[in-house]
């Protein structure tokens, strides 16, 4: 995760450079590309999962045909797969690459002036030492959580979004006792948004989804996990994580209308040809006769 960090950290970086140093809009438009860039293996995942509903009547009949023989029913899943031309994993590499990614970026935003600013350890110890008023060696790990507070402090990301907002606050603190911790109650609505957008990402996905009953009741778990997480990490992390993550969902909310866009064009597409090949051959028989 530190290579992957140090990675997206530099992305960021080239960015943040690129648009002013503006930490806000580097973060937006890096949240832009990394969806642009796995639009393709979306749109593959889609029609993996479209695929593996159409031919999902064959397969319940051969799991209960063969429901007493697994090695048998084995072998006819992988014929109907092979006839059907699909690949079952082709849904799982989106996930492999987006999991990670997610991971790392909390330590981006967790440690913002390592991997953005790219400030070693080394560098940050006077501000470190003269934040917390000693001249003992801090250690590396004081120095982590103390990262933000002395971007903040020392101005060395500019992260500010407001006078009041900045990237580094967590909506969690806008309850803080400590009023020297606390932030504004406007970052609050990141995690709302952040509900809000991820329940309508999850309407959006499953409505034109066949599903088992088995398939429908984890789906059913999962449709109020999600944005529970969603809003639970926007909630309690620095708000450029929730906001990451929620520009994310609305640009996924975005991709899914054009996939289906998509879906619909190719399906309608299948069907012409389909008929024009009935017709065809309809004629052809005729002349025959």
């Amino acid at each position: 995760m530190d290579f992957i960090s140090g990675l997206l950290g530099s992305i960021i970086r080239v960015i943040y450079n690129l648009v002013g140093n503006n930490y806000l809009v580097a973060l937006l438009i890096f949240t832009f590309l990394t969806k642009l860039l796995l639009f393709p293996l979306m749109l593959k995942q889609l029609r993996s999962t479209a695929a593996l509903q159409k031919i999902a009547p064959e397969d319940k009949k051969l799991r209960e045909k063969y429901s007493d023989n697994p090695q048998k029913l084995n072998e006819e899943i992988l014929k109907l797969y092979s006839d059907n031309k699909i690949n079952p994993m082709a849904g799982c590499l989106l996930p492999l690459i987006q999991i990670p990614i997610i991971l790392a970026m909390f330590g981006v935003v967790q440690q913002p002036l390592k991997y953005i600013a790219q400030m070693e350890t080394s560098e940050l110890m006077p501000y470190a030492q003269q934040y917390l008023n000693t001249e003992e060696v801090v250690s590396e790990d004081q120095i982590k959580s103390l990262e933000i507070t002395l971007a903040k402090e020392y101005d060395l990301l500019d992260m500010n979004i407001t006078e009041n907002i900045n990237l580094g606050d967590a909506p969690k603190d806008a309850f803080s006792k400590d009023e020297a911790k606390r932030v504004s109650k406007w970052t609050l609505l990141i995690p709302v948004l952040s509900l809000l957008f991820s329940i309508l990402s999850n309407k959006l996905s499953k409505r034109k989804m066949q599903m088992t009953e088995d398939q429908a009741e984890m789906q059913k778990s999962m449709n109020l996990m999600m944005p529970l997480l969603s809003a639970y990490i926007a909630y309690a992390w620095p708000i450029a994580l929730g906001i990451y993550w929620l520009f994310g969902s609305v640009l996924g909310i975005g991709q899914q209308l054009i996939m289906d866009k998509l879906m619909e064009d190719k399906d309608a597409n299948s069907d012409k040809k389909e008929k024009k090949n009935k017709v065809l051959f309809l004629g052809k028989g005729e002349n025959n006769d």
